[in-house]
């Protein structure tokens, strides 16, 4: 299906709903055409690249071509007209946080949301100390913040905003201790895989590798994955009692509503905004004295993505995207990006998509068939291409430069026993059982878990192949050239016996020779973006800032349009670091809106 007014496939977008499931994961199977991305009226303003000269264009001209006019709005146009102290608009993972905030300060509240209920889609968060971390152990002093804070810095080319990073570093725990207050019926578990009670098996918290893997050292790690993260079986339902806070503090919570336009002064300050209810022609005028943008990022607007991101789109790499208004369009398309621009606000120049390669053949829980493990990985041509010890975003950036952007990765019956010593990261199968796992049990904590039932499963399916024989699994691979993965394999076979990869360093740790049969292939294609992240510029405070880096009063930003919080790439260190600095900075916010720090 092709979209006819921009020319360009939409192969790349995906239903939310359908994907539901799998984006708790961090993954997802495929779905057909998606509801387009924007109105026909905002598709025509986007052909109209016209904006101001003192607009900072990402190359260099000044034109934005994704940005369009803002609307023109008469008093006539508006069909209500509302008093406030804060305006929130989007309760996501930081708006939620952000509207709990500047009520408990006492303000006069007004939440918009663009979707029928809240938005929540990503699971994990990544916290440094605090109580509820002490009782794992890992508590304030636990980690060294400044590692943390210099290693999120190297591995962003120090584009990000130290500040931001170090504020989180310092609050994150705390932020954590505020935001589970409200859930009563919340349960912490002791471990990660703890039995829970039948009565709180639809919300409980637990951590990540609690008790750590006997074999897993970060400190010796290349590219280490730190022990910080906890996760949550219904982030929803936490989020939810948040809101809940809000509300019982006299918040007036509008979805099915979407901001349109920030107000300003003479002086350039943001004195209110404009809304849109679904459905209507007419506006509603909200008076305020501070405005909070919390809109999400922009991975369903296409024409933003080939701006800041044109590498996904000419990879052809699909998004994952849950946000829809009640009609089934996307919510994420840069609407508070727009807002911001319109009302003076500089866009940061280096964007992050954030792409977690998962391993080869995603089932409908978005598990990869042996997660992103290191095993030995082949292209079509059947050549070894990299040292497979890396992370998955990074092995997204080497699948993208490989013939077809393909791979294989490769194992065979040894790999229960394998598991254990690959790391204890995002996308690792890691841990072996004999068993499955509860049916309760979150999916966040069955992405580091095999039985050798989910690899026929996934060989069942078609996700993964099996043979006999390597010549024979070689066979079976439509493209593959067969004379030289045979060699590659025999090659790697002899690094793996002699406990040396001379060829491309990988860790003797995870060199596993490919020996005992059977043997297993699984496809490894590119995976999903899950979000594009690159917002307006800001501080660590939540203010956002002109063309002029100047700060623009009234105006607050917290989660993916916040600028200074991730820059080129997505780092892996820590998982779930985007949704808790969601969290943080959504208190942060809040709470300096309504103050009118």
């Amino acid at each position: 299906m092709l979209n006819e007014t921009k020319g360009i496939s939409r192969r790349n977008f995906l239903s939310g709903a359908a994907l539901a499931g799998a984006a708790l994961a961090g993954g997802a199977a495929l779905t057909g055409c998606a509801p387009s991305a924007s109105s026909s009226k905002e598709e025509e303003t986007s052909a109209s690249s016209s904006t101001s000269a003192t607009t900072v264009g990402y190359d260099g001209t000044g034109a934005m071509p994704w940005l369009g006019e803002a609307p023109e709005i008469a008093d006539a146009d508006v069909e209500e007209e509302l008093e406030a102290d804060v305006v929130v608009v989007g309760l996501g993972c930081s708006g939620v946080p952000a509207a709990r905030a500047a009520a408990e300060q006492g303000a006069k509240l007004v939440c918009l949301e663009a979707s029928p209920k809240l938005n929540s889609v990503a699971s994990d968060l990544a916290v440094l100390g605090g109580a509820t971390q002490e009782k794992w152990g890992r508590g304030d002093g636990f980690l060294d913040k400044k590692m943390i804070a210099n290693m999120h810095m190297t591995e962003c080319s120090h584009h990000s905003s130290y500040s931001i990073i170090n504020r989180w570093c310092d609050e994150s725990g705390a932020a954590l201790d505020w935001f589970i207050e409200p859930s009563a019926n919340l349960y912490i578990t002791e471990e990660s895989y703890s039995e829970v009670p039948e009565e709180s098996q639809a919300n409980y918290l637990y951590p990540y590798f609690v008790p750590m893997l006997e074999s897993y050292d970060y400190t010796k790690e290349e590219m280490p994955c730190y022990p910080t993260s906890v996760g949550f079986s219904s982030l929803a339902t936490v989020m939810a009692d948040n809101l809940q806070v809000a509300v019982d503090a006299g918040a007036d919570v509008r979805y099915n509503t979407k901001g349109v336009k920030l107000i300003t002064d003479d002086s350039g300050s943001v004195t209110g905004i404009y809304a849109q209810a679904a459905g209507s022609e007419k506006y509603i005028k909200i008076n305020a004295k501070s405005v909070v943008l919390a809109t999400g990022d922009y991975l369903a607007n296409e024409e933003m993505m080939k701006f800041y991101a044109p590498q996904c789109v000419e990879n052809g790499i699909q998004i994952l995207s849950l946000d829809m208004d009640a009609d089934g369009n996307y919510t994420n398309v840069g609407d508070g990006h727009k807002m911001g621009v319109w009302a003076g606000a500089a866009v940061e120049q280096w964007h992050a998509p954030m792409i977690h390669h998962m391993g080869g053949g995603a089932g409908a829980d978005g598990r990869g068939v042996i997660g992103n493990n290191g095993f030995l990985w082949l292209n079509l041509h059947g050549k070894r291409f990299m040292n497979e010890d890396i992370a998955g975003q990074q092995l997204e950036n080497q699948v993208e430069l490989q013939p077809q952007r393909k791979a294989y990765q490769f194992f065979d019956a040894s790999w229960p026993e394998q598991l254990q010593y690959f790391p204890a990261a995002h996308g690792v199968a890691c841990i072996y059982r004999e068993e499955a796992l509860p049916e309760y049990t979150a999916s966040g904590l069955r992405i580091n878990v095999r039985t050798s039932a989910d690899i026929d499963t996934a060989v069942e399916e078609g996700r993964c192949l099996k043979a006999d024989t390597i010549e024979e699994l070689l066979g079976m691979i439509e493209g593959m050239d067969v004379e030289t993965a045979k060699a590659s394999i025999e090659r790697y076979n002899e690094l793996a016996k002699a406990g040396e990869d001379t060829d491309f360093g990988k860790s003797s740790q995870r060199l596993f020779a490919l020996e005992n049969g059977p043997f297993y292939a699984a496809e490894c294609g590119c995976a999903l973006t899950l979000g594009n992240l690159g917002g307006l510029e800001s501080d660590e405070e939540c203010h956002v800032y002109s063309t002029d880096r100047e700060i623009i009063k009234g105006l607050y930003v917290c989660g993916a349009p916040q600028g200074g919080r991730f820059n080129v790439q997505y780092p892996i260190s820590l998982k779930g670091l985007s949704s808790s600095m969601c969290v943080t900075y959504g208190k942060i916010a809040g709470e300096n809106a309504a103050a009118g720090k």
